[in-house]
């Protein structure tokens, strides 16, 4: 029979101005899965590693990715939700099912799409067959997903460097399910409680101590898998809210008290969450006074891999006003400009509209005379660990513009900004430039921070900001801190 797998990934951010289409996601069925994810340091490259040393078959479902965005289409939810029942009905019932998710995806009509895909797995395999799920740290976990799994499992990281060895983790556990050596119990621990990105990185601060936790409570043997999840901080739904998720082995008093434990201790670091934000101007100053380069500004209030549109004109604005004596280099999304630069071509000068082509409300558009220096189809390969890596990416027709010594990279399509191969691909150098901008609250820095001199997460407005409070929260369950500061933690904790 064989164990089913199958991934349907996206972060939903409820504030952004760019909907998610089924195309979006770029799906592959059967045979491609295993093409697309064989070899890769993905979720689902650690459960077809596991499969094959244990020797188990994999049945490949599919493999849907996409780039954070607001919900997802109505009548496109109801295609994916048909597709994922129709291939996990066809044929023989699978031994166990593996499923790759993120944990904060929404559509419309369905604020919980991680949970209405297990519970259709569940209705249709019935209670005897292992199901254990993979999620991202920044999950929305909800007691849906927890009442159709047998084991949700949370990313260890931020930045995501751990994708494949969280696969196998997931792997190991359902195999362990199969041979009849674990019989797990989940508990569940929400809080009423966001915390901002910028500050959720697990190589220091609070989220590092609380992910030390979590591992010291494995290696101990008392729980089979600990997952802390930070939640993302842009998602307005009703079940909204910080978690901790403690799967033992059977025993379920157990799980319960290590995950009130935990939570508690996720609570009362609430405060050490607060972010420092450097305006602009100052951060350019402060890093013009560095020796060397590059220095990172980070405007993760436009973060493309947090649901912003990638247009911000925020940083891009004073990069050209400084007139800066060394080269920066920032990416932008705007069509209209791509357009333009690829009608003008390699070499002429153009004026023209960069940024403020999506989000209005917070950014406009900025008029410049650039010099155009390329035009590419606007693909290339992550190459760090995590985040896509070894697979190719497609952000549409793009162009690289000079302004003076700003390098604009110029896309159709958002990306990723994470990995300084974006700009190494379309010809700029990182580590040649002064200031290189990243659309990024801390995933940036797993491949920046060895390199970088200096890094400022610079203010400026989008609906990925940091200043949780000047967003327009309707949905979430209230008292919730940081929106509500006088917020007290139940009882039932």
């Amino acid at each position: 029979m064989g164990v089913a797998i199958a991934s349907v990934q996206q972060e939903t951010n409820t504030f952004s101005p760019v909907g998610t289409r089924y195309r979006d996601f770029a799906p592959v069925f059967g045979d491609e899965v295993l093409e697309r994810h064989r070899g890769k340091p993905t979720e689902m490259g650690g459960f077809l590693d596991v499969l094959r040393r244990s020797g188990k078959r994999p049945v490949p479902l599919c493999a849907a990715w996409a780039i954070t965005a607001n919900r997802l289409a109505r009548k496109d939810w109801l295609r994916v939700h048909a597709e994922f029942s129709r291939r996990l009905e066809r044929g023989a019932t699978p031994e166990a099912l593996l499923l790759a998710m993120h944990g904060a995806q929404a559509a419309d009509g369905e604020d919980d799409v991680t949970g209405s895909l297990l519970e259709r797995a569940r209705r249709t395999l019935g209670r005897r067959v292992p199901i254990v799920a993979t999620l991202d740290l920044h999950a929305n976990v909800t007691p849906r997903m927890v009442a159709n799994a047998d084991a949700l499992v949370g990313y260890q990281t931020y930045p995501h460097v751990d994708l494949y060895e969280t696969g196998q983790k997931a792997a190991r556990l359902a195999l362990r399910m199969l041979r009849g050596t674990l019989t797990p119990a989940m508990a569940l621990r929400k809080l009423p409680l966001i915390v901002p990105a910028e500050t959720m990185p697990t190589t220091s601060g609070p989220m590092r101590r609380l992910i030390e936790r979590a591992t010291r409570l494995e290696g101990s043997g008392l729980a089979e898998s600990v997952s802390v999840f930070g939640v993302q901080p842009w998602l307005d739904v009703r079940d909204m809210g910080c978690s901790v998720v403690v799967v033992t082995g059977g025993d379920r008093e157990r799980a319960e008290r290590h995950a009130s434990v935990l939570a508690r201790r996720f609570w009362d670091a609430r405060k050490d969450f607060d972010v420092r934000l450097t305006p602009v101007r100052s951060a350019i100053r402060q890093a013009m006074r560095i020796r060397g380069g590059p220095v990172v500004l980070a405007e993760s209030s436009d973060s493309t891999g947090s649901g912003s549109p990638g247009d911000s004109t925020g940083v891009l604005r004073e990069l050209v006003a400084a007139n800066l004596p060394e080269p920066s280099a920032i990416f932008v999304v705007d069509p209209g400009a791509v357009a333009q630069a690829a009608r003008a071509g390699v070499g002429s000068s153009v004026t023209l509209d960069v940024g403020g082509s999506f989000d209005r409300k917070n950014s406009t558009p900025l008029r410049l005379t650039c010099r155009v220096r390329l035009l590419s189809d606007g693909r290339w390969t992550p190459t760090i660990r995590g985040y896509s890596a070894g697979t190719e990416v497609s952000m549409g027709k793009t162009a690289v513009l000079e302004a003076g010594s700003v390098r604009i990279l110029v896309a159709e399509r958002p990306a990723m900004t994470l990995d300084p191969e974006l700009y190494r691909s379309h010809g700029i150098e990182p580590c040649r430039s002064k200031i290189v901008v990243v659309k990024s609250p801390a995933g940036f820095r797993a491949a920046y921070e060895p390199i970088a001199k200096g890094i400022f997460i610079v203010d400026t407005p989008g609906v990925s900001t940091a200043r949780l409070r000047s967003l327009p929260f309707r949905r979430v369950p209230r008292p919730i801190y940081p929106l509500d500061p006088g917020t007290r933690l139940p009882e039932t904790v």
